[in-house]
């Protein structure tokens, strides 16, 4: 028992904690959409940093800002990008449709769409 504790503090580093709160708070400022605390606490641990994690940080810095507009935006692609993957394996897992139509079908119902229905317009009123 006494050795599985000390094999267990062997692995445990207090850097590792440290940097794991530094990731837990920049996470927590990216989802509350605070800008400012965001790039302020990039700002303050950047130089107590080491070099694999100065890198990302000094990636972040770069591309400043882009990643404020995706932060304070509401804009997103989110919903495009999934609509594109759906559409990608309905046609890996179909194998190819020979009908156009009937691939289309396919798509509206994986994506719960109802085509509107026209009614038919005569000629004769």
């Amino acid at each position: 028992m006494f050795r599985l504790n000390q094999e267990e503090n062997k692995w445990q580093k207090p850097e590792l904690k440290v940097y794991y709160d530094l990731y837990q708070l920049l996470l927590f400022h990216l989802q509350e959409k605070n800008t400012d605390q965001f790039w302020g606490l990039i700002q303050d641990a950047l130089p107590h940093l080491n070099q694999t994690f100065k890198t990302a940080l000094n990636t972040f810095i770069r591309y400043q800002a882009y990643i404020t507009n995706a932060i304070e935006l509401p804009y997103s692609n989110a919903k495009l990008e999934a609509t594109n993957k759906l559409i990608k394996d309905i046609k890996r897992n179909a194998f190819g449709y020979r009908n156009f139509d009937n691939f289309k079908k396919r798509i509206y119902l994986a994506l719960n769409i109802a085509k509107e229905k026209t009614k038919p317009v005569s000629s004769r009123v």
